[in-house]
């Protein structure tokens, strides 16, 4: 699941706003902790003009970008998980 575009499951902390931050990724049969989420962004695509959130998160002590989008498909954006399963 590394260096490719992938889609993913992220579980997400809801509170009284609804879906808040990404608290885990499920990916490869896999679930990995978000260690830190170190920053987030509204964006809008500029030739679709669909509004996304960008999560920069720290992840099996890798940096990753989530790209989220308002229907809710989640991907990894650049680089991604190790498949390996996450170490304990």
């Amino acid at each position: 699941m590394s260096g490719f575009n992938s889609k993913i499951e992220v579980v997400f902390y809801s509170g009284y706003k609804g879906r808040e931050t990404p608290r885990a990724i499920l990916a490869g049969g896999h679930e990995y902790p978000v260690e830190k989420v170190l920053w987030r962004r509204r964006v809008q695509d500029k030739d679709s003009r669909e509004r996304h959130d960008l999560f920069r998160c720290r992840v099996a002590g890798k940096e990753i970008t989530l790209r989220i989008s308002l229907s809710g498909e989640c991907r990894i954006l650049g680089p991604g998980l190790d498949p390996s399963p996450p170490k304990k």
